[in-house]
């Protein structure tokens, strides 16, 4: 899934080859692919290969120790005709003995066996896929910006953020990548929008725990970040206080559901349209 593209449909199949004499009906589904374009067919052919690289694998014995992997080796002579080609080295594993010379016993003498492991020249060996590394939970950050600045965002409404982890980088337009933002309501053209600004906490999780898509989830007060009103006495009251760009004034709507107090209040520092 890419947030750029949401209808498209990130799907790509590769189905492995040579598969003589082995189980056809068997898949890998591996969700989410990590890719983000066309290349996705090269990723999910490569790791097609990685996956079946152990499917048409010989084995050896030999004293030799020049079969090593990366080397091609030609074999002739088998009784097994379609055997007698050339074969690409992918392992070996080589066990020497040396014994103790003692007085008056008989050894055995420097032997030196090589057990390797080939496959087919014209085949392409990859290594099985690595598992991406994942986020452990949502983490707290610090919405950052250039100096002087109090809103910095992009034209999706990203912002980047400092996590409290990293010690590199500074507190500023460059100290993350962007940053998507979750918000109450989000239509096209319509729904809610707040962005968050320059110095307040947030809640970034991760999509899928991947570290390379976090998404903001929410924000939060803390002792220098404090709520509209004054805890505990103004627990009834539901606040929406916005403020004034780089100024003291605010907008305001505020519901008080007190008893026998309820009210409606609307507060514009300026003009009021209705």
């Amino acid at each position: 899934y890419t947030f750029k593209r949401p209808g498209w449909a990130g799907r790509f199949d590769q189905e492995g080859q040579h598969q003589d004499y082995q189980r056809t009906q068997y898949e890998v589904y591996d969700y989410p692919g990590r890719f983000k374009g066309a290349h996705g067919q090269n990723f999910a052919c490569w790791q097609m290969d990685g996956w079946r690289n152990n499917a048409e694998v010989a084995r050896g014995t030999s004293r030799s120790p020049e079969i090593w992997p990366g080397r091609r080796i030609a074999l002739t002579g088998h009784p097994q005709a379609n055997l007698n080609r050339e074969w690409q080295v992918v392992a070996s594993e080589l066990h020497g003995e040396q014994p103790q010379a003692v007085p008056g016993r008989r050894g055995s003498g420097t032997t030196l066996n090589n057990h390797f492991a080939v496959i087919p020249a014209d085949r392409t060996w990859r290594p099985q896929p690595l598992l991406k590394p994942l986020v452990d939970g949502p983490q707290s950050a610090v919405v950052t910006g250039p100096a002087g600045e109090e809103i910095f965002c992009d034209e999706h409404g990203r912002v980047r953020v400092k996590f409290n982890w990293d010690r590199y980088n500074p507190s500023n337009q460059d100290s993350s990548c962007w940053i998507r933002v979750a918000q109450a309501w989000a239509g096209t053209g319509f729904g809610n929008l707040a962005i968050p600004r320059v110095g307040q906490e947030v809640i970034v999780d991760f999509l899928n725990g991947d570290p390379d898509q976090p998404i903001i989830m929410g924000r939060t007060y803390h002792q220098e970040n404090r709520t509209p009103g004054s805890l505990p006495g103004t627990k009834t009251q539901m606040t929406i206080r916005s403020k004034t760009y780089k100024g003291s004034g605010f907008n305001e709507l505020k519901f008080d559901d007190a008893t026998g107090k309820e009210q409606v209040y609307i507060h514009a520092q300026k003009n009021m349209n209705t």
